[in-house]
């Protein structure tokens, strides 16, 4: 094998890296789209009540347990998707910021990988316990599917697309709307975790996640386009 043979083959092996951004954000769309159409109608979040709950798990509980197996792995390959772009979002930080910037990034994306990761695998589990469970059980798996998918990864992966973002900016690496916007969606997301403490935090948790898979997109097809640099200006 010939030495630009290597080179074409390690460039290849990138580009796919690069691509599981877009991965990343299509299996977890393709989860929340799926979920709509398998799942019982209406919803219910850590702040409904104990009635509403009990009666929305028992509407459909063959369908409520199709949905938390869809919702599993979909969202579980979602997970993945986001812990295989990790390694190019830190070589990105890396090539045109710091080595201690793109330690933080690799580690806060790492942690919102793996907190996305524990929460489709507790929607397996649920999906386990169906509506045998007793509700208080139910509740505190239901609770824990939610917290870890939700503020804390929103948070932790946030945290990082800022990062990425300010040392695009700084570095002309990303062209300006792309870094600004990203600074802007790791705000909001960071700012999501005051859903911890009030329901009204819970309003952004929608925004930095979508307007997060957009810059995620955005971000990921610019990398596959233009190779390992996969930046510029323009």
């Amino acid at each position: 094998m010939t030495t630009a043979t290597l080179t074409r083959t390690s460039a290849q092996r990138r580009d796919f890296g690069a691509l599981s951004g877009v991965l990343y954000v299509l299996f977890f769309v393709a989860s929340l789209v799926i979920a709509g159409a398998l799942g019982p109608s209406g919803a219910v979040t850590p702040y409904s009540s104990d009635a509403e709950v009990q009666a929305y798990r028992l509407k459909d509980p063959a369908a409520l347990e199709d949905l938390f197996r869809v919702l599993g792995l979909l969202q579980g390959l979602s997970a993945l998707a986001l812990l295989a772009f990790v390694p190019w979002l830190t070589a990105f930080v890396r090539g045109h910021g710091s080595q201690a910037r793109a330690d933080a990034v690799r580690a806060l994306a790492t942690v919102a990988g793996a907190l996305l990761l524990l929460s489709a695998s507790t929607s397996w589990v649920l999906a386990q316990v169906g509506s045998t469970a007793e509700l208080s059980t139910y509740r505190a798996i239901s609770d824990l599917s939610f917290i870890t998918g939700a503020g804390p990864a929103i948070a932790a992966l946030g945290l990082a697309i800022f990062l990425v973002a300010a040392t695009g900016r700084a570095s002309r690496a990303l062209p300006g709307w792309v870094a600004w916007s990203g600074m802007v969606v790791g705000v909001a997301s960071v700012l999501s975790m005051s859903s911890l403490v009030a329901q009204g935090g819970s309003v952004l948790i929608p925004v930095g996640r979508f307007l997060g898979f957009v810059w995620f997109a955005v971000v990921s097809v610019r990398a596959w386009g233009r190779g390992p640099g996969g930046t510029s200006t323009r």
